[in-house]
């Protein structure tokens, strides 16, 4: 099931995101026993990212959460284009929320080596029976282009039937060129999702997603949904105008 919800501003979002994430986590921690959350490059997460830290850092056990970021590029962690080095200094940086056991994704060997390693590491949470891993919590952000992850529209490796969980991604419309991604499969077991709309930058494609759902991040949401997520759209004003 998705929904459209609509806050003022693009730190509104942050903050919704934030104290739901809270939530979805202490939840997945009580019924699982561990709690699975794939992170988001992008403004609007990096400022949930501090929010969590400043307002929730004692909120949950945060050794008991596993980490996975949605994707990456093929750039050393200390690169300033590298999502989780982005969000190391925020999310992994104080005592409390940095117990958070990280799957962090090697890429500086390349794409095409870091989506194989990364397929299998991810690919270790698939538990029996099960065809992906269980992701509790996935953000996703929007490109101005209506992309996700670095599934971008009209690229030939976006590719809806892929049976990898992990895939490299070479020749992006986006810079850095060569990047990995999940892939739509790995996330079909999902338990909620929350997708940042925000930024006037972006309203033609949030608009066009919605309506024909073509661009990549309908498609991620229409197979989120399949799989019996709870998804859900924050939009600032600003992209909802």
């Amino acid at each position: 099931m998705a929904s459209i919800e609509k806050y003022e501003t693009s730190a509104d979002v942050a903050a919704e995101a934030a104290r739901s994430a809270i939530t979805v986590l202490k939840q997945a921690i009580d019924t699982f026993g561990e709690a699975r959350w794939v992170l988001a490059g992008g403004s609007s997460p990096m400022a949930a990212y501090k929010i969590i830290v400043a307002d929730y850092a004692d909120a949950l056990d945060w050794s008991k959460v596993v980490a996975v970021i949605g994707d990456e590029r093929a750039v050393g962690v200390e690169s300033p284009d590298s999502n989780w080095g982005q969000v190391t200094p925020l999310l992994f940086g104080t005592p409390t929320t940095g117990a958070v056991r990280g799957l962090r994704p090697v890429t500086e060997q390349g794409a095409e080596i870091a989506a194989t390693r990364y397929n299998a590491e991810i690919g270790a949470l698939v538990g029996p029976g099960e065809t992906a891993p269980r992701f509790d919590l996935v953000w996703l952000g929007v490109g101005e282009d209506g992309h996700t992850l670095s599934l971008f529209p009209g690229h030939p490796e976006f590719n809806e039937a892929d049976e990898d969980l992990v895939v490299p991604i070479h020749n992006s419309p986006k810079p850095p060129s060569d990047r990995i991604t999940l892939t739509t499969k790995s996330l079909t077991n999902t338990g909620n999702a929350v997708i940042f709309a925000t930024g006037a930058g972006k309203k033609d494609a949030l608009a066009l997603a919605l309506g024909e759902k073509t661009l990549p991040i309908a498609r991620v949401s229409s197979v989120l949904e399949s799989g019996g997520a709870e998804v859900r759209w924050l939009f600032d004003a600003a992209a909802a105008s």
